[in-house]
């Protein structure tokens, strides 16, 4: 009798853990974004038993096993996404093939609400004069330097040394056709003219200018964009082609390391199909440059004729180094690239706000304030700025910071406050420099 019992009771264990391994099911995913880029990092767990998480990888995907007792709902969550909820029932089990579900899942980015903050005071004048109207600037120091005309920039022309509160020290008549100011990697800067460069010093608050050589300061010092453990960071961008490369490369070695590569992959192929319907005249030519330069016969075509298309964009993806960090802004693969100062790959965030629906209010460049250590995306919606801070973290612009006036120019950040150019509506006055708090804490 007590055989029986015992062989009744394995009987039973046995039908119990089949039944269990019957109810055990393995769910394979893959999250995409709505473009089809790979999410990482996204949680996924049971609305009845949050403790089961795991982790998306790299390449988006993820395994998940699980008990089925009754209906439950499979949670996918991620700062940069909306939170997805899929009901797994017996109906959605019966798709699964020994146990295993397979699920290709596409999350849409988050369209939290955004908050709009607006200053309570009225911005500064940083500079102005009944003579003269800013055109650009750049800041030295505790001071300023101003690209300024009487009536335009092809005539009467000035560089003007100022303090940051209204008060001109020392004017100096610029070359003729002077078109704007730029600043190299190194602090130096430069007045670009139509046919000169000159390199700008000051000394004992007098400016003295001195011609440099086109070719070099084009093709070397206007590349280099910033520098990260004794290399050069530098890129091989070209407004008439829709990809480059960013490199690493230390002042004595020949030899540069990539960092990334950046393409607009749909332009790249409207890009190359211009080859297609060129006139066989023309096919010629690019083939005899090709057969001269080693460039594609493609690439000529493309950079001749599409290049002037009203389809044509050049990319903008702009490099960063924020403390010893390399930022790369990829607005073509929708991620925020980290890279560490020994030039490795850190991690890859999801970007979208160039992506959303404020896609056609967004302006270019991103603006980077360095004492604050700080980045922040343009957008210009009926005329108004809008400065909306970057979370490094995770990819969001939640915060949005109204600048005062309407239709201003040539916007920049520098510790803490937004700098402008502006002249009010059908009004007499000379464009003036202009400054505001920017205010992004909610509190």
């Amino acid at each position: 009798m007590k055989n029986y019992t015992y062989i009744a009771f394995i009987f039973i264990l046995f039908i119990s853990s089949l039944g269990f391994g019957q109810n055990t099911y393995t769910i394979k995913g893959n999250i995409v974004s709505p473009i089809g880029a790979h999410v990482k990092d996204a949680n996924v767990f049971f609305g009845i038993n949050s403790k089961q998480r795991v982790r998306s990888n790299k390449n988006g995907n993820f395994n998940i096993t699980f008990n089925y007792d009754s209906p439950t709902e499979l949670i996918i969550s991620h700062v940069s996404f909306k939170q997805k909820k899929i009901l797994i029932n017996k109906s959605m089990l019966k798709k699964s093939k020994n146990n295993i579900l397979e699920l290709n899942i596409k999350l849409d980015y988050n369209t939290l609400t955004e908050v709009i903050i607006t200053s309570d005071s009225r911005p500064d004048t940083v500079f102005g004069s009944e003579f003269t109207s800013v055109s650009d600037y750049e800041f030295i120091g505790d001071k300023m330097v101003l690209l300024s005309y009487s009536k335009s920039l092809k005539k009467n022309t000035f560089l003007q040394l100022t303090s940051k509160r209204n008060k001109l020290i020392t004017t100096y008549k610029t070359p003729p056709n002077p078109k704007r100011l730029f600043k190299d990697f190194e602090g130096n800067l430069y007045l670009i003219t139509k046919n000169k460069v000159f390199l700008i010093t000051i000394f004992k608050n007098e400016f003295r200018l001195r011609p440099t050589e086109k070719e070099p300061f084009y093709k070397l010092t206007t590349k280099i964009i910033d520098t990260c453990s004794s290399h050069f960071l530098y890129s091989d961008f070209s407004n008439a082609y829709p990809a480059f490369n960013y490199f690493a490369q230390k002042p004595t070695d020949t030899i540069a390391k990539t960092l990334h590569h950046v393409e607009n992959y749909f332009m790249m192929d409207l890009y190359r199909a211009e080859y297609k319907y060129a006139p066989s005249k023309q096919k010629l030519w690019a083939f005899r440059k090709e057969l001269k330069t080693g460039i594609d016969k493609e690439i000529w075509i493309g950079a001749t004729n599409f290049t002037q298309s009203l389809y044509y964009e050049p990319l903008y993806a702009p490099l960063f180094v924020n403390k010893d960090t390399i930022l790369i802004f990829d607005h073509y693969s929708d991620q925020l690239m980290k890279i560490s100062s020994r030039f490795e790959k850190l991690d890859s965030i999801p970007i979208s706000y160039h992506k959303d629906k404020d896609k056609k209010n967004w302006e270019q460049p991103i603006l980077k304030d360095k004492d604050e250590n700080k980045l922040y995306s343009l957008f210009l919606k009926h005329g108004y700025y809008f400065l909306k801070q970057i979370n490094l973290n995770d990819g969001s612009t939640l915060v949005s910071f109204k600048l005062n006036y309407r239709y201003v120019e040539n916007v920049k950040v520098e510790n803490g406050y937004a700098y402008y150019i502006y002249r009010p509506y059908e009004s007499s006055q000379k464009k003036y420099l202009y400054r505001e708090v920017i205010e992004t804490d909610l509190d």
